[in-house]
C-alpha cells in the first residue's frame, strides 16, 4: 500500500551526503535566479471540466497495466455516474512500481504520476494537450507542488538532496539553495515564494521557513527540537498556513497534529490533535480559505497501523479555519504529542466529519475549483460529496484511485 513516512524523514538520515552541502546549490546551467523566468500566480478562475482518476488492471503480469480515465461532469459540476468514463492515457507500471499519486496542473496542460517502487521513487510528466509528445521521466525523487500558474513544479532529487525547480516545457532545471535535509516545499499563491520544512534527521527535529525566488535567499521561521515538521499548505489568499505536526520518532505511521500558522510560518492555533501522519496526506484548503479538510486516523490505539499502511482506518473531517483562534478550555496532553502545548492554543473549534466509512482507508482530497465537492479515494473506488451530502461513487472499474479535477487549458 501507501508508504510514505520515507518521504518525510530520507532526506535527513543519510548524513553521509552532508559532503554534498556546500557544493548543492550552483545551477544546472551555471545561471542564478535571476537568469530564469519564475513561476507567477494562477491565470485566472478555472472551472472544471472532467473527473479524472487512475484505474489498475488485475493481472499477474511483472508490468500492471494502469489507465488514466476521466468522468465528464453535468451541468451542476458533479460527476455524471450514469456514463462511463472517457479513456484518455494507458501507462505500463514501471517494474516493482506502483502509481502511488496523481497530481494535475492547476491550468489543465500537464498531469503528473508518481510512482511508489521497492527502491525507488519516480515521476512521470505527461502532456494533457498533446498525446505525441513522450513523457518525461524523472527517477529517484518525489513531486512536491505544482505552481500556482501551472507551468512550474517542485521535485525532490533523494540522491543528490535537492529541491529543483522544473518548468513543465521541459527547459532547464534549477536546483534551489535550501537547507540540508529539506524534504518538503510548496508555493505561495502569487508563486514567487516557498515554504519549505527540514530535518538533519531522525532526532534532531525540524523546521519550517521560506525562500524568496527572485532573491534567492531562504529565511528560518521556527524550529521544532523535539517534532517533525510536514506538508505545509498556504491559504488560498497567502496569509495563513496549515501543517502537520508528528513526534520525531522512528514510528511511521503516527497521530499528528493540525496546526495553523501565520504567513510566514509560525503557529497561530491547534486545530487538531488526531490527524494522520507519515502517509502522505497534506491539509486541503478549501478554495475560498474558509476552510481546510484533512485525514483523521479512527483506530489510535491500533499498533499494527503504526507500522502497515493498509491497517489504518480513516475519515475527512473538515475545521473552520476562521474560527480557529477563539479561546478554548485546556485539554489533556495525549500520549502522542511531542511537547505540551500551550492551553491558548488548543482546539477551540470542532471539527466537523464529512465521511463516515467503517474501517477503510480513505485519502486523496481534491477540491473542485469552485471549492463545491471533494473527491477522495476510499480503498479501491472513487467518491466524491458535497460538504453536509451524502458520498455517491463515482467508479465503476474494480480498482480506481486518486482522483484529480482536470479543468480546460
Amino acid at each position: 500500500m501507501r508508504n510514505r513516512a520515507l518521504l518525510i524523514i530520507n532526506g535527513g538520515v543519510i548524513l553521509v551526503l552532508m559532503v554534498m552541502l556546500f557544493s548543492r546549490f550552483s545551477s544546472v546551467s551555471g545561471e542564478s535566479p535571476e537568469d530564469f523566468d519564475l513561476p507567477g500566480p494562477a491565470a485566472g478562475v478555472y472551472q472544471a471540466s472532467h473527473l479524472a482518476y487512475i484505474t489498475f488492471e488485475e493481472t499477474a503480469a511483472a508490468n500492471k497495466m494502469a489507465a488514466t480515465v476521466s468522468q465528464a461532469l453535468d451541468e451542476n459540476g458533479r460527476p455524471r455516474t450514469d456514463q462511463p468514463p472517457n479513456f484518455l492515457i494507458s501507462q505500463p507500471e514501471p517494474s516493482l512500481c506502483q502509481t502511488d499519486n496523481a497530481y494535475a496542473a492547476p491550468n489543465g496542460r500537464h498531469l503528473i504520476l508518481q510512482y511508489n517502487c521497492e527502491a525507488n521513487l519516480i515521476v512521470r510528466l505527461l502532456d494533457l494537450t498533446d498525446s505525441d509528445v513522450q513523457a518525461a521521466v524523472f527517477p529517484r525523487g518525489y513531486f512536491l507542488d505544482w505552481s500556482p500558474d501551472g507551468e512550474w513544479f517542485l521535485f525532490r532529487d533523494i540522491d543528490a538532496d535537492q529541491i529543483l525547480l522544473i518548468p513543465a516545457n521541459g527547459a532547464a532545471q534549477q536546483p534551489l539553495e535550501l537547507p540540508f535535509g529539506t524534504y518538503g516545499a510548496s508555493f505561495a499563491p502569487d508563486g514567487q515564494t516557498i515554504v519549505y520544512a527540514a530535518s538533519k534527521g531522525l532526532g534532531f527535529g525540524s523546521e519550517i521557513g521560506t525562500l524568496d525566488l527572485s532573491g534567492g535567499n531562504y529565511v528560518t521561521v521556527q524550529t521544532f527540537p523535539r517534532q517533525v515538521v510536514a506538508y505545509p499548505r498556504w491559504s488560498p489568499d497567502g496569509g495563513q498556513m496549515a501543517y502537520i505536526l508528528m513526534p520525531d520518532s522512528n514510528i511511521p505511521f503516527t497521530i499528528g497534529e493540525l496546526w495553523l500558522a501565520d504567513a510566514a510560518g509560525k503557529p497561530t492555533a491547534l486545530l487538531d490533535a488526531s490527524a494522520d501522519a507519515g502517509h502522505g496526506y497534506p491539509p486541503a484548503w478549501s478554495p475560498d480559505g474558509q476552510t481546510i479538510a484533512f485525514i483523521r486516523r479512527e483506530n489510535p490505539d491500533s499498533i499494527a497501523a503504526n507500522r502497515l499502511a493498509s491497517a489504518l482506518h480513516s475519515n475527512i473531517y473538515l475545521v473552520d479555519a476562521t474560527d480557529a483562534a477563539a479561546p478554548a478550555a485546556p485539554a489533556a496532553t495525549t500520549s502522542n504529542q511531542a511537547t505540551p502545548v500551550p492551553t491558548d492554543l488548543l482546539p477551540a473549534v470542532s471539527a466537523v466529519q464529512l465521511t463516515h466509512f467503517e474501517a477503510s482507508l480513505v485519502y486523496d482530497i481534491a477540491w473542485s475549483p469552485d471549492g463545491s465537492q471533494l473527491a477522495f479515494t476510499v480503498d479501491d473506488a472513487v467518491w466524491a460529496l458535497e460538504p453536509g451530502q451524502e458520498p455517491i461513487q463515482v467508479s465503476q472499474s474494480s480498482v480506481a484511485r486518486h482522483p484529480v479535477w482536470l479543468v480546460a487549458p
